[in-house]
């Protein structure tokens, strides 16, 4: 299978032995809860890094779990170090309120150094910086590089401040903030670069990340297992590869559209030949 030759494994953990390094969406996961107890099944595997149990994509599906008292997942082994499986980050985009302007919020988050859009990337990219704030028109930086746990704090910060002032939330991939930029009405929240030592540790400590920070390249990614909820708390590993190896997964190219997402990176399907 295309899996192995990544070096990735398929195989069945139970649930308490995966870490999570990011805190959820509780209403997302209320909502992917009641998905899968609808529909019966575990689409898409959870990836884990095979050495500390971390989970790298399916925060929400290990939540969702635990709500509905599901003991065992269907997981995705990879070897965390490989270039198979790279670390990008989401940006946060905020649509300002009536009323609001990009000065006036800055103005309440604290005294930052401004700058242009290229100078802010390149401080975030080199972590001179935690954390920016991103505008049509200029960045403003924190002062000083932030060690990762101070610039999670400042996305917290600014979470809360959203909420405050009702600004609507959404999260676009690093390398398109772009085009919410190309509006006067956003504003960008982007942390430093980050490292996947800072993922581990943040699932080893429990200091989670703020929801939707970190984003995993898994290349290929395996997705469509459809495995039957009723049947994972019994079920085993060799199970698991006896059920898929009547299939020999469907690779699809890069651009690929799968439950409403187009993925920039290859994915298998497991449960297709």
């Amino acid at each position: 299978m295309v899996l192995a030759t990544a070096g990735f494994a398929l195989g069945i953990r139970p649930v308490s032995s995966l870490l999570p390094h990011e805190e959820t969406i509780p209403a997302h996961v209320r909502q992917l809860a009641s998905d899968i107890k609808r529909d019966g099944v575990q689409k898409d595997p959870i990836i884990i890094d095979k050495d500390s149990g971390t989970v790298l994509d399916g925060m929400h599906r290990l939540a969702a779990f635990g709500e509905l008292g599901v003991e065992n997942a269907v997981v995705c082994s990879v070897d965390y170090s490989s270039r198979a499986v790279g670390l990008r980050r989401w940006a946060r985009v905020y649509r300002l309120s009536a009323g609001d302007s990009p000065a006036g919020a800055i103005a309440a988050f604290g005294n930052l150094k401004k700058s242009t859009l290229a100078e802010a990337f390149s401080e975030l990219e080199r972590k001179d910086a935690g954390f920016a704030i991103l505008t049509s028109g200029a960045a403003y930086l924190s002062r000083g590089g932030l060690n990762v746990g101070d610039a999670m704090g400042a996305v917290v910060a600014f979470d809360r401040l959203s909420e405050d002032r009702r600004w609507e939330r959404r999260f676009v991939p690093e390398d398109e903030v772009d085009v919410p930029l190309q509006d006067a009405g956003n504003i960008v929240l982007l942390v430093r670069r980050l490292a996947k030592d800072d993922v581990v540790a943040a699932a080893k400590t429990g200091r989670l990340f703020p929801c939707k920070t970190s984003m995993h390249v898994i290349d290929p990614r395996p997705v469509a297992v459809d495995f039957p909820i009723r049947e994972l708390d019994s079920a085993t590993t060799a199970i698991l590869r006896e059920r898929l190896g009547k299939h020999g997964g469907r690779l699809e190219p890069p651009g690929t559209v799968y439950e409403g997402r187009m993925y920039k990176e290859r994915l298998l399907l497991l449960d297709q030949d």
